[in-house]
């Protein structure tokens, strides 16, 4: 079964309001965005596309910039909206007017759970479940530009009108292994796992401690306030590897914040006496929030890691899943240094994975 029904253009309010009436009777949705975020911090959400058994809908928030009268079919429990990778739409979606999803079904953490590989996209699922080529040939749309053609509104309507009949598929193939509870454990958590702090999303923060960390943490905070004040990419502001070498020297006067690498002459014009005291007061706190990810292991742990690490590998080829989807090692490595993962501890990683975490509990207690 497939929802490629002609697409409805949904470009007024009374357009907006027909389709909601038929959006609330539908017990499940195939649901995608179409954003730009190229220069800005903000995305811009440029068309949202649904597809119910009955009907596809592309809505064209430029031309009907409040969508409020989704709400509360988008919240509605009783209404399964399936997504791939539902983690950038949701975000998309939050920003453009606060709107919030519940009963959640992301086809690429399907995927995951059912072996398939890791980060697969929705075109190679649809070609792998339903045997369809998808059209690619609007890959570089600005979705931003009006009038849309022809082909562009297709185009965003492919995106939704297979994920139901695919949906079908993994659902039944999910049921069958015992893994629908824990995509809805999964699902729960993708909307969560974006409310981390802004420092930990810094490729390479692990290498800090201490002042380093401290100022590393400050820097990023400062910039995530700019960027979103200005609603420019953060790293217009401070590439990440400006904020890793800031962190790491911990300059003193306006001359040595010139000279790291990447820092743009307009930001230590404009901001670099701020920084500088950014960093001196940092530097003289010590860290905030909670513990760093990375933690040191003893020699006993280290081979407890290891061990746990195979255990885990093993568990994977039983399950059929990535080792990667069962526990990344910096999750064990925290577990080992005695901090809380409850991603690991509880749900239903906690059951599979018994027997390799026993091996990490056994050895953090031992180190005490």
């Amino acid at each position: 079964m497939t929802t490629a029904h002609v697409p409805t253009f949904v470009q007024t309010e009374s357009d907006l309001l027909d389709a909601v009436a038929v959006l609330e009777g539908a017990r499940r949705w195939a649901l995608d965005t179409e954003f730009m975020r190229v220069d800005t911090y903000f995305p811009q959400l440029c068309l949202l596309q649904i597809a119910s058994e009955t009907h596809t809908f592309c809505i064209d928030p430029i031309a009907v910039p409040d969508l409020s009268a989704l709400d509360g079919a988008l919240q509605s429990p009783l209404c399964l909206k399936v997504m791939h990778a539902a983690r950038q739409d949701l975000e998309v979606l939050a920003v453009h007017g606060g709107h919030q999803i519940s009963a959640l079904a992301d086809t690429q953490v399907a995927a995951a759970l059912l072996g398939l590989p890791e980060q697969v996209g929705y075109a190679w699922l649809v070609e792998h479940y339903r045997g369809v080529v998808l059209d690619k040939s609007q890959t570089r749309t600005d979705w931003a530009r009006r009038p849309l053609t022809d082909a562009q509104w297709r185009y965003a309507a492919q995106d939704v009108e297979w994920l139901l009949s695919v949906w079908d598929e993994m659902a039944a193939a999910l049921a069958t292994q015992g893994k629908l509870a824990w995509l809805e454990e999964e699902c729960l958590r993708v909307p969560a796992e974006e409310n981390q702090p802004v420092w930990q999303r810094l490729k390479g923060i692990a290498q800090f401690v201490g002042a380093g960390l401290a100022v590393a943490q400050a820097v990023c905070k400062w910039r995530e306030s700019v960027a979103r004040e200005v609603n420019r990419p953060r790293t217009w502001i401070l590439r990440d590897e400006t904020v890793l070498a800031f962190a790491r020297s911990l300059p003193h006067s306006v001359s040595e914040l010139a000279r790291l690498p990447g820092m743009p002459p307009a930001t230590v014009r404009r901001y670099g006496e701020l920084l500088l005291q950014l960093g001196r007061e940092a530097a003289a706190r010590g860290p905030t929030g909670e513990p760093m990810l990375v933690v040191k292991l003893s020699s006993a742990q280290s081979a407890a890691l290891v061990r746990a690490q195979e255990m885990i590998r093993l568990r994977a080829i039983e399950l059929s899943v990535a080792p990667t989807l069962l526990a990344a090692r910096r999750d064990l490595e925290r577990l080992l240094g005695g901090q809380p993962v409850p991603k690991l501890t509880t749900g239903w990683r906690a059951q599979v994975l018994e027997a390799a975490l026993s091996v990490l509990r056994e050895a953090s207690t031992s180190a005490k």
